[in-house]
């Protein structure tokens, strides 16, 4: 009874001590990994200190960038030759300039850290340390045409040649992130092209292809600002494990957070590099289920021997979401 009892107070120590670093190392990674302003430590000790935060995000003028001055005549004779011998033609269209920045806008939501304040007067804040303002420009809205050409033989061997237009389209956008002093944070160029998935994708009508840019943009907004802004968990409970592999474990984020099935996370370990702290990429983990406000379940996907070893030796891990 006595050794028993021995064996369960050294796992709860154990599991208290590897919580305890994990605390530490979090606290310190913070400021500078997830780019937000460092607090002071009365400050962390008063009110707590939330690595995954959110940001309230003022949005301002999302413009279209009009065209200064028409291009000169040597230029358009240029962009007629390119045209012909391409055998593709562009189009601009500013008339898609209000749906690309309400897409802008739905993916700024979508983002875990982000609540969206849309065109909103932007109060003083006694917590601006976790205040944002954003705003960009649309640089074009533009699709290209290209005529295709394809022959078709019938049961006679007779040839006849068919012509079709087809279209593609692409959004070009900046984003510019910045603090209510008006410090730029980040600024990013965004493209995004209707033929996502496939250079070689057509579409049979420029609309269509608009659309389908359309369709995109928000992803590749939320996309990047969880990158830029990611959350962050903590391992708060090993589950199985099988041939010396980490199979599965608990995580302390949950519904609370925006988690959704699937979502995957990167595994590093921690280490001290004469004074500073380095990661090294161990794996990944995928959400299967959550189970409340701040626990879900995962499976890992992959580096489980690497991530159990660490476990076991009670080494800090961080788990940083991704896409």
């Amino acid at each position: 009874m006595e050794f028993n009892l021995s064996l369960q107070a050294n796992k709860i120590k154990g599991q208290f001590m590897r919580k305890l670093k994990f605390a530490v190392f979090f606290t310190v990674l913070a400021a500078g990994f997830l780019m937000f302003p460092t607090q002071s430590k009365a400050q962390q000790q008063e009110e707590g200190f939330d690595r995954n935060r959110a940001f309230d995000l003022y949005v301002g003028d999302i413009y279209y960038t009009p065209k200064n001055q028409a291009k000169k005549s040597g230029s358009k004779v240029l962009d007629v030759i390119a045209a012909v011998v391409t055998g593709e033609f562009q189009q601009d269209h500013d008339g898609y300039a209000d749906a690309v920045r309400a897409e802008i806008v739905r993916g700024l939501s979508q983002a875990f850290r982000f609540k969206v304040h849309d065109r909103l007067f932007i109060p003083s804040s006694d917590n601006s340390d976790y205040a944002l303002t954003i705003d960009g420009n649309i640089a074009t809205v533009t699709s290209t045409a290209k005529i295709f050409t394809e022959e078709h033989k019938d049961k006679k061997g007779k040839v006849t040649k068919t012509t079709h237009e087809d279209y593609r389209a692409i959004i070009l956008f900046t984003l510019t992130l910045k603090d209510l002093n008006g410090t730029v944070i980040n600024s990013n160029t965004f493209s995004v092209e209707s033929n996502e998935y496939s250079s070689s994708y057509w579409y049979s009508s420029r609309q269509t292809a608009i659309q389908k840019a359309l369709s995109y943009v928000s992803n590749y907004v939320a996309r990047y600002y969880d990158e830029v802004y990611p959350l962050t968990a903590d391992i708060i409970e090993v589950g199985s494990d099988r041939n010396n592999k980490q199979k599965e474990v608990y995580i302390d984020l949950g519904s609370a957070h925006g988690l959704y099935t699937d979502l995957t996370f990167g595994v590093y370990q921690l280490t001290e590099v004469n004074g500073r702290t380095s990661k090294h990429y161990l794996g990944r983990i995928r959400v299967k289920e959550i189970q409340g406000p701040d626990v879900s379940y995962c499976k890992v996907v992959s580096g489980g021997k690497d991530i159990k070893k660490c476990l076991d030796n009670d080494i800090p891990l961080l788990i940083i979401s991704r896409h």
